[in-house]
Formats: structure tokens, sequence, C-alpha cells
């Protein structure tokens, strides 16, 4: 199966262009993720006051989780948009309704204001966030890849991917420090709002920056070649590739699933079944987002100059070992090399970067931005909604299912890597995908 070609040896990328985008990223994410880490004191907020902590879990679980509900809708209507009226117009769309909703939130009053309403709109505050940002992370991705020279494709889209973890250390920090500086009724009368303030902020001030990019040439080239906007019906072929649609949908399972475990579920499943000093785990924990967000570079560069499938399958062999390892190490040790042992996991789940590298160049121009977001959010919807339950029964049971699940991953990335290593036109990036 070819791949699609994204630019020639010409096109470029400034500096300036690379940072707002990841800055982009890096701000968006941490919007997101914001409900995560404040999502106790939130379930405390926003619904009535009981004494039960299964429920009291789920129904903070259930505020995170309906964020990726509405993600694949939002990828459709905005993605849609993109592909008809431009990346640049639709990043602008997307990061200003981030931005409102955060400032919305903000403002919303609380179960003790005004009863069930509170959470209600809360929720919805959060539906029409989850569909702001379900186009997003595609966008960011497209737009990069639509402007680099293809030799150095996957060392920028390392950039981008690694600026999401920088979104989520931005909001883990930002957490501790409130409740460092907070007590717990503090936060649950008022300091949640600070967050939600500080987000709005940032996403403002990004929406300016956005305003100074320009629109990707290959995406202007195609729009002056086209002289109809095609409907949806008219993309219909490009969806019929079944070989690369499941190829987009099992690397979207893959960023799904080692973003979720490693970068957000693991601090919580590995208090769960160990005696790990939660200051300590949670100073690991952005010890590794930092080694992951070094990953993600290093093996960009490694795609660039030894082939993606290549590096996929080092990272793939690479997080096995260092999987095992993790929890070898907190079955049978101390916890005492915790430090390190978070260090190199995060380091080995760099290749999650790669992701975007081959999802970029499975679709023409016309219906990219499409696909990609309808695969990968229909994924990460379901992966998003599914693991964090589901990893959490099944590590009360054997304390080693995360280490299992990480290993099946990478045995599935290892297979993906194998794949595309043999594909024969895969580097030649400028043959076009025949319907």
């Amino acid at each position: 199966m070819p791949f699609i070609a994204l630019s020639d040896s010409s096109s470029t990328v400034s500096p300036k262009k690379l940072l707002i985008i990841c800055a982009s990223n890096a701000v968006t994410y941490f919007d997101f993720l914001i409900y995560l880490f404040m999502a106790d004191i939130i379930s405390s907020t926003f619904f009535p006051a009981n004494n039960d902590p299964t429920l009291a879990k789920i129904q903070a679980l259930s505020l995170f989780i309906a964020g990726y509900i509405t993600r694949p809708i939002g990828a459709i209507l905005l993605s849609r948009y993109a592909d008809v009226n431009g990346r640049r117009s639709a990043l602008l769309i997307s990061t200003s309704c981030i931005a409102i909703t955060a400032l919305l939130t903000a403002c919303l009053p609380t179960y003790a204001q005004v009863g069930m309403l509170a959470p209600v709109l809360f929720l919805i505050a959060r539906l029409f966030q989850g569909m702001a940002f379900g186009a997003h992370i595609p966008l960011g991705w497209v737009y990069i890849a639509e402007h680099v020279n293809k030799r150095n494709l996957a060392t920028f889209l390392s950039f981008v991917t690694a600026s999401f973890m920088l979104g989520e250390l931005g909001s883990n920090l930002l957490f501790e420090i409130l409740t460092s500086t907070h007590t717990q009724a503090e936060l649950i009368e008022s300091g949640w709002r600070i967050p939600f303030v500080w987000a709005a902020l940032f996403s403002f001030v990004l929406l300016m920056l956005l305003q100074t990019i320009n629109e990707t040439p290959i995406f202007l080239n195609q729009k002056n070649k086209q002289h109809f906007v095609p409907k949806l019906v008219d993309l219909l072929p490009y969806f019929k590739r079944f070989n690369a649609i499941f190829l987009a949908l099992m690397v979207a399972f893959i960023i799904a699933s080692l973003t979720m475990v490693v970068a957000l579920l693991l601090p919580e499943l590995v208090a769960m079944r160990f005696s790990i000093d939660e200051s300590m785990l949670n100073y690991s924990n952005n010890l590794g987002l930092l080694f992951l967000m070094i990953g993600c570079v290093f093996f960009g560069l490694i795609a660039d100059r030894g082939g993606t499938g290549k590096a996929l399958m080092i990272g793939a062999i690479a997080l096995t070992i260092q999987a095992f390892a993790f929890f070898y190490h907190l079955e049978n040790g101390d916890g005492s090399y915790i430090l390190i042992m978070y260090a190199i996991l995060g380091f080995c789940t760099g290749f999650i970067g790669l992701g975007s590298v081959i999802l970029v160049q499975l679709f023409p121009t016309e219906v990219r931005v499409t696909a990609v977001s309808i695969t990968y959010n229909f994924m990460y919807a379901i992966v998003g909604i599914t693991l964090p339950f589901g990893l959490n029964y099944a590590t009360q049971i054997v304390s080693f299912s995360p280490a299992l699940y990480l290993i099946f991953v990478s045995l599935v990335t290892f297979l993906i890597g194998l794949y595309i290593y043999r594909l024969p036109k895969f580097k030649d990036l400028d043959q076009s995908i025949k319907l």
C-alpha cells in the first residue's frame, strides 16, 4: 500500500510556526486534562455529598470520560470544515471553542448553589469542549506535515506529539501547586476555578498567536485545482480503502493506549497495589513525562534516518522489556529505583510520536483531516471510555495487569512496524494511492 506524498523537497516550516502549533497543542491538552487532575474535587463540588467512595470515583471518572464521548462528533464537523475551508481557520475555531468552554466552566455555579443544574451545566461544557478538542490534535499534525520537507517529517511531527505531554506536565504541576497552597475545603469552595481561569487565559493568548500563521501550501494548491466543493458522498471511495482505515485505527489504538496508561493512569494503578510514597510517585510521573517528550524526538530522528517501521519495532521491543522490568521491580523490590524506572519507561514510550507520521500519509489532501480525525477520535473514544474502568478492575485482581497490557500493545506495535517496514512503496512518498 503506497503512502500519500505530503510535500516537495523545497517546502519547510519556520520555527515560529512550529512553536505556535506546539504551544497550541500543549495549551489545549492542558485544558482537556484539568478535569482528570481535579476530578475528585470537581465531583465534590458538582455532585451531592455521599459516603460511598466507589460512587464518588465513578462520578469523577464519568466527568472526565464525558469529553471523549463527543470527540468523534467534533472530529466529523471540524475536520470536514478543515478539508473544505482550510487548516488554519479550523484551528482558530477549535481553539476559540476550547477557550470559551474553559472560561464558562470557571464561572459555573456549584451544586450547593443551584442543585442538580450544576452537574448538567458542567457536563454540557465538558461535552462541547470534547467536540472542539476532537479535531485539534489531527489538525496540528496535518498543518505541520503539509509544510515540512518529507525527509524530516518524523522529526517535526515528534515535536508536535511531545508538546501534548508538555501540556499534561503543566496540568500536573499546576494541580500540585494548588494542593500545596490550598486546603481541600478551599479547593472545593472556589479554588477549583483557578485552573480553568488559567486555561482560558492561555487559550485566548494562543488564539492571538494563531492569527499570525498562514494556510498550508498543499491545501492551497489542492483548493486552486479543485473547481467545486466535494460533498461527503464524493469522498466515500477514499473511505472504502479498508487497509488504510484499518491501519489508521490500529495506530490510533497504540497512541491512545500508551498515552492513557503510561501518561495518565499508571500512578493510580501503581498506588493501588504497591506502597510507594505519593510525593515520590508524582515526581516519578513528572520525570516520566519529561523523558517521554525526549523519547518522542529521539524516535522521530531514528525514523527519519532508518525508517518508521524499523523505529517502531525497536520501540516496541524496548517497551516490552521495560514494562516487565518496571513491574518486576515493584513486585520484588521496595520501589527505591522508581525514578529511573519511570524515566526509562517514559523514554521507551516515545515511539507514540511515530503514529502521526503514519496517519498523515494514509489519505490524500482533500480528505486528510477528516479521515485522520474520525479514525483517531473513534478509537480514542473507545479506549478512553473503557480502559480506565477495565484496567482499574484488572489491576485489583492481578497487580501485573498494566505491564501485560503494555506488552500486548507493544506486540501490536511490532507487527505494525514490520508491516510498514516491508511495504515496497513506503519510502517512496511521491507515489499516490490508487483507488
